[in-house]
């Protein structure tokens, strides 16, 4: 597996096929087999790059100010394409990759061809009773990350039961998760701002949510109507993350999008 050698850390990467550039951004605490579906897909039209994130699986360990993670994950990647010789690129992240993806298309426009956002969300500003009580209930339920991870898998096969190749992907997520730099990592999304400055983004936009995530298919919706150049789509029978548990129909969304932009 390829290792960028930063000033400061290390990024685990894959790096796969040859054509346009694809960079897909991993969910919280997961790893690279986290976009398994669209390297297998994507690598034999594109170059798919995906970097396991500071904080994250085989990668360096996160430090710093709660306010700053995600900026310093972006610097991550924006240094990872320029050792790649990647100027711009098509980014595609899921749940907190998508985050990622709208912090970094902001700070480094000129590296983002078009954006793919799955299951995220683009502030976290209350607008409505379910969401002050999933918030509620995220903070009250933020000691579960500290059970013991036996317990914790037993919840996620319950989670996903509907699912069985998300389970067991989200199964191995828990078995490697850094506890405390998870935690780091949830408590930077819970602080984010961008839909103020989501109308600044140029760039082509496709949006992706799972139908059954009822409160985030409204964070979904409005964080893509403050982008110009942006369309929703709502998967059925989908929780997040959807590119796993419904990764064909992702990778047809995905496909549309990059040939509308003549991307291939």
């Amino acid at each position: 597996m390829p290792i960028v050698t930063l000033s400061d850390g290390k990024l685990h990467y894959l790096d796969r096929g040859t054509g346009k550039p694809l960079v897909f951004i991993h969910g919280l605490g997961a790893n690279l087999s986290f976009h398994d579906p669209q390297i297998e897909f994507f690598s034999r039209t594109h170059r798919v790059i995906c970097p396991e994130l500071r904080g994250n699986a085989r990668s360096s360990k996160l430090t710093g100010p709660i306010h700053k993670i995600l900026d310093i994950q972006c610097q991550d990647v924006a240094a990872l394409m320029e050792h790649l010789g990647i100027e711009r690129s098509v980014l595609a992240g899921t749940s907190y990759g998508g985050v990622l993806c709208f912090n970094f298309v902001l700070r480094y426009p000129e590296k983002v061809s078009g954006l793919i956002i799955g299951d995220a969300l683009g502030d976290t500003q209350i607008s409505s009773f379910r969401e002050a009580l999933l918030m509620f209930v995220q903070y009250i339920g933020l000691w579960g990350l500290y059970l013991p991870k036996p317990l914790l898998i037993s919840m996620v096969k319950h989670q996903y039961k509907q699912w069985p190749y998300a389970r067991d992907h989200v199964v191995n997520f828990v078995r490697g998760m850094r506890r405390t730099e998870f935690l780091l990592q949830l408590l930077a999304m819970n602080r984010i701002d961008f839909s103020p400055y989501l109308k600044q983004v140029s760039c082509p936009a496709l949006g992706i949510v799972g139908e059954q995530n009822k409160v985030g298919v409204g964070w979904m919706k409005s964080a893509m109507k403050e982008i110009p150049h942006s369309s929703l789509e709502i998967v059925p029978h989908s929780l997040d993350p959807t590119n796993l548990c419904q990764p064909e129909r992702y990778n047809y969304l995905v496909k549309e999008f990059l040939e509308r932009l003549n991307y291939i």
